[in-house]
């Protein structure tokens, strides 16, 4: 795999088609992952585009640097890649934290950017909730070990199988990120939230969201300002990574949205039907835990 030398790291990435004319589309993935995460969807998106990949910092093959770990960082990661690459403007799609990165980037670059691609992506995360996560997901790591975790993530939250393909890349993803470059990537969410980033969005928008996945669900269910800036698709029979779930759907999805982003509308009753039951499930949970606050202060 080839790298990149961008300030104080080489950081690793593949590009495909390079010398097409075609559109270009940069995948940037989630927390604790890494580029191979993309192998289900990849066989279809190189067969139209031109596509870059890349380990962010501390993740994968790229090494994390000295540096302290901010939003200022990976952006500007972001940008010397495609500087370097002579790479823009592009589409950005990214997948949970990687969604992040590309939101903060097309307002930080907007001129790099023709559209984004946003998958399973945390559009509303209370300061509250993300040290709660973070608390849970601490209590997992066993010295310094990230297998415990990683497991609980793949069975959990992705929910893939121990026969699929790619559940021992991802548990090996995990475990080659820090528990320290984890955390402080996690802890971001709650020192700069992403709450108000969606009402600055200026460039063309589609959010997927796998119709299983309760987490993303719920935090763009409670989050209008990203219902009105951006086109919302729930991809049936998918979880958080609905791109493995469901790669060829999601594939399709994505080139209509690039081909002609006014033809691609938010589905609100396909939307309002999956995630009812789960902001109803948050809200009787935070009432519950308002009672029992208040039955242990009487």
């Amino acid at each position: 795999m080839p790298f990149i030398q961008l300030r104080d790291i080489p950081v690793n990435y593949q590009i495909y088609n390079a010398e097409s004319a075609s559109e270009t589309i940069v995948l940037i993935h989630g927390l604790g992952l890494n580029l191979e995460i993309w192998e289900p969807i990849l066989p279809f998106i190189k067969e139209h585009y031109r596509v870059v990949l890349l380990d962010l910092r501390g993740h994968g093959l790229t090494e994390r640097g000295d540096v302290p770990l901010s939003w200022e960082l990976f952006t500007e990661d972001l940008l010397m890649l495609l500087t370097k690459l002579e790479l823009g403007p592009v589409h950005l799609l990214g997948h949970g934290f990687g969604a992040s990165l590309a939101v903060k980037f097309s307002i930080e670059h907007a001129e790099l950017v023709k559209s984004l691609v946003l998958l399973s992506t945390p559009a509303f995360l209370p300061r509250k909730t993300v040290a709660s996560i973070i608390q849970g997901r601490k209590q997992l790591i066993s010295k310094g070990n990230m297998l415990n975790l990683a497991e609980s993530l793949v069975n959990g939250i992705f929910k893939l199988t121990e026969e699929h393909a790619l559940y021992r890349k991802i548990i090996a993803g995990y475990m080659a990120v820090s528990p320290e470059t984890y955390f402080d990537t996690f802890e971001l969410y709650g020192e700069t939230p992403v709450n108000e980033d969606f009402a600055r969005l200026a460039h063309p928008t589609l959010t997927l969201i796998g119709s299983e996945d309760s987490i993303s669900l719920t935090s763009n269910a409670l989050s209008s300002q990203l219902l009105m800036h951006s086109s919302v698709v729930v991809v049936p029979s998918a979880t958080n990574t609905l791109f493995i779930d469901q790669p060829q759907f999601t594939f399709e999805r994505i080139r209509e949205f690039i081909i002609d982003p006014s033809q691609v509308a938010t589905d609100y009753a396909s939307f309002e039907c999956h995630v009812a039951k789960y902001v109803m499930q948050y809200f009787n949970e935070a009432f519950e835990q308002v009672l029992n606050k208040k039955a242990v202060q009487a």
